[in-house]
């Protein structure tokens, strides 16, 4: 095996190992489907699996994976045309309602209204003559 056919079979097994952890993670859910990581994954995966079935002369392999690389790019500039607005507003739209959040947080700030009683001045006391009688001065 000379060092060219060594080096597309590396070629090849990568790609393949990115495509297959992109898919695991995917299916254990660790990855949105619509994330950046998976998409670049998959996209660095299938191109790299393009390359090792061209040198190979596997041309029916060669044009699924350029369509996948296609796809994957496709899906990379979508959201990256879109911008961070959209990001955003996926994230807050599984919050809720500011109204609501305000009402939530004010809620759990509150503390609870201690009346003080109003204490009156030893003038105001009847004086007790030890009976439990007021003593008449």
């Amino acid at each position: 095996m000379n060092t060219t056919t060594f080096f597309i079979d590396a070629i090849g097994w990568t790609g393949a190992a990115l495509v297959l952890i992109a898919y695991g993670l995917l299916s254990i859910q660790w990855m949105s489907g619509n994330s950046l990581s998976y998409q670049t994954l998959n996209d660095a995966g299938a191109l790299l699996l393009v390359v090792n079935s061209y040198y190979l002369g596997a041309y029916p392999s060669v044009g699924v994976n350029a369509a996948w690389v296609g796809i994957a790019a496709l899906t990379l500039f979508h959201d990256w045309w879109k911008g961070p607005a959209e990001a955003y507003k996926k994230v807050t739209a599984r919050l809720p309602k500011r109204n609501t959040l305000r009402k939530v947080t004010l809620q759990r700030i509150k503390l609870p209204a201690f009346k003080r009683e109003k204490r009156s001045s030893k003038k105001d006391q009847p004086v007790s003559n030890g009976f439990g009688q007021p003593q008449l001065s």
